[in-house]
């Protein structure tokens, strides 16, 4: 049972995640109402928060992390009938769970995820590189190479990738 404080501070790491996640990509098919949108979200949240989640309160293997990926997504097709392509895709969900556990991480609840989340701000500050549309990923492959690509200069400043992610997203003022 958490605290209060704990839960206030969960429910704006939601708020904020999915922001972060649904903001730039419009994932609702159209004529889709605020309720139906509240459901899917209320639901995701719930699956996340229950089913995957606590798995990271130790280490997580990046196999194990990319599986919790894909059972994001095929969750997500229990909602097909009000999302565009029946689905999330890869970019909206690897955003979805790597914004979550980068806030539950740096709150100290979790252990430190093996991945961080990629989106255009990361990879034009901390890669300087033309960024790959985040929000149209649908391949786990293209994904994992903008992570191996982020992983090496994370690896030649001595640091993990949510280490790097987090002091290239502070000092760049966001």
């Amino acid at each position: 049972m958490h605290t209060p404080k704990q839960t206030f501070l969960h429910n704006e790491f939601w708020l904020l995640t999915f922001g972060g996640a649904f903001q730039h990509v419009s994932i609702y098919k159209k004529d889709v109402g605020e309720l139906e949108r509240k459901e899917f979200r209320v639901s995701l949240k719930k699956y996340i928060t229950d089913e995957i989640i606590p798995q990271y309160v130790d280490l997580v293997t990046e196999s194990d992390h990319v599986e919790n990926l894909k059972r994001i997504i095929l969750f997500s097709k229990s909602f097909k009938d009000i999302l565009v392509n029946g689905k999330l895709n890869v970019g909206v969900s690897q955003k979805l769970l790597n914004l979550i556990l980068k806030y539950y991480w740096c709150l100290g609840e979790i252990a430190m995820p093996p991945h961080c989340p990629v989106d255009r701000i990361i990879q034009v500050k901390g890669l300087k590189t033309t960024p790959i549309s985040w929000t149209t990923i649908s391949d786990t492959e293209v994904y994992l190479n903008i992570i191996t690509k982020m992983r090496k200069e994370a690896e030649s400043k001595n640091q993990t990738l949510a280490e790097w992610e987090l002091e290239v997203f502070q000092r760049n003022g966001n």
